[in-house]
C-alpha cells in the first residue's frame, strides 16, 4: 500500500512539473509573440532553464538581481567593444583574465559564470564585426529574460513544487577527488584563449555557434572523460529534428491555431521526459531548448530547415572534438588534482 502511495505521489510531482513547465513556457513564448519582442523564443529558451526538473522559484528579488545582473554584464561586454579596435592587446590582456577568473570563481553557480563568460567574450566580437548589433542582442536578452521571469514566477505560483520534492535536490560528494583551482583556472585559458584570438583576429562569423559550443563546454574541465559530449549531439539532433518537423507541418497549414497547437504538444512530449526519474531526463531538457533555438534561427532565417541544424550539429561536432583534445593535452602537462599528501 505505502508502494501505491508514493507511485501516486511521484505521478503527482511529474505531472505538476510538466504543467508548470508548459505554462510558463508556452505562455512566455505567445506573450513574447503577442508583443512583437526581438528573438521571442529567446522567453521560451529561457524559461525552459528555470523551468527544469529539479529548480526551485527565484522569488522577486532573485527575479530583479538577476536582470540587474544581466545589465551588468552585457554593459561590461559593450564597454570593452567600444575600444576593442583602439586597444586590441589591452582587450586580449581583459579577455584572458575573464576566462580565467570564471574558472576561480567556483563559489559563483556555474551558469551565472558561463553567462559572465558568453557576454564578455560575445558582446566585444559583435561590436567588433557589426557595431549596433551588440547592443540588440544585449537589450533583446533583457527583455526577453524579464518575460521569461515573469512567466517563471506565475508558474510556481500556480503549480507550486511540494516541499518533499526539493529536500534532497542538492547533495555535495566530499570523498570525491580534489582539485587545485589555480590549475584547473590555467587549463580553461589555454583552452579557451586560442579560440578567442582565432576568432578576433580572423573573424569567422559563420562559426560564431562553435565559438558559444566551445565557450559552454569549456565550462567543464572534467568533459574529456566523462558522456556528456555524446548527449549534447544526441539531444541537440533530437530537438532539431522536432523543430523541422513542426516547421515543416506549418508550411502545410499556417495558422497560429495550428502554431499554438504543435508547439504544446511538442512541450507535452519534452516535458514528460524531462520531469521523469530516468538517467535520459537532462538530455530531453536539453533537446527542449534546441527546440526553440532552431525553432527561432529558422524563423529568422531564409535558408532551409535542415541545412540550419546539420550546421548547428557540425558546430557542436567541432567544437566537441577541440575541448576533448584541448582539456587531454592540458591535463597531461598540468594535472589538477591533488594525490596523497596535497589534500593534507
Amino acid at each position: 500500500m505505502l508502494g501505491n502511495l508514493s507511485l501516486h505521489i511521484n505521478r503527482s510531482a511529474r505531472r505538476r512539473g510538466m504543467v508548470r513547465c508548459l505554462f510558463g513556457v508556452v505562455g512566455a513564448l505567445l506573450f513574447a509573440m503577442a508583443t512583437n519582442t526581438f528573438t521571442p523564443y529567446m522567453s521560451a529558451l529561457f524559461a525552459v532553464m528555470f523551468l527544469e526538473k529539479g529548480q526551485q522559484a527565484l522569488g522577486v528579488l532573485k527575479s530583479i538581481a538577476a536582470l540587474f545582473g544581466l545589465f551588468v554584464l552585457g554593459l561590461f561586454g559593450l564597454v570593452l567593444g567600444s575600444f576593442v579596435q583602439d586597444f586590441p592587446s589591452a582587450t586580449l590582456l581583459i579577455l584572458g583574465l575573464a576566462i580565467y577568473w570564471t574558472f576561480r570563481w567556483v563559489h559563483i553557480p556555474e551558469v551565472l559564470r558561463m553567462l559572465f563568460l558568453i557576454l564578455t567574450l560575445l558582446l566585444p566580437y559583435l561590436s567588433l564585426t557589426a557595431a549596433p548589433l551588440g547592443d540588440v542582442v544585449l537589450f533583446a536578452m533583457i527583455v526577453n529574460l524579464a518575460i521569461a521571469l515573469i512567466f517563471t514566477q506565475l508558474a510556481f505560483l500556480f503549480f507550486p513544487e511540494p516541499l518533499n520534492e526539493v529536500t534532497n535536490t542538492k547533495k555535495v560528494n566530499e570523498d570525491g577527488p580534489q582539485f587545485d583551482v589555480g590549475k584547473i583556472a590555467l587549463n580553461g585559458l589555454a583552452v579557451l584563449m586560442p579560440i578567442v584570438l582565432y576568432f578576433y583576429f580572423f573573424r569567422p562569423n559563420s562559426m560564431l555557434i562553435t565559438l558559444v559550443f566551445i565557450l559552454i563546454l569549456g565550462m567543464d574541465p572534467s568533459i574529456y572523460k566523462s558522456k556528456k559530449t555524446l548527449v549534447i549531439i544526441v539531444a541537440n539532433f533530437l530537438g532539431g529534428t522536432f523543430a523541422i518537423l513542426a516547421y515543416n507541418l506549418l508550411t502545410i497549414t499556417p495558422t497560429f491555431s495550428f502554431y499554438i497547437f504543435l508547439i504544446i504538444g511538442a512541450g507535452i512530449y519534452f516535458t514528460y521526459h524531462m520531469h521523469s526519474n530516468k538517467a535520459s531526463a537532462p538530455a530531453f531538457a536539453i533537446a527542449y531548448r534546441a527546440f526553440f533555438v532552431v525553432m527561432g534561427t529558422i524563423a529568422s532565417s531564409s535558408d532551409e530547415a535542415g541545412g540550419l541544424v546539420a550546421i548547428r550539429l557540425f558546430g557542436i561536432g567541432l567544437a566537441v572534438v577541440y575541448v576533448i583534445v584541448a582539456y587531454k593535452v592540458m591535463m597531461y602537462f598540468n594535472d589538477p588534482r591533488l594525490y596523497g599528501k596535497e589534500t593534507e
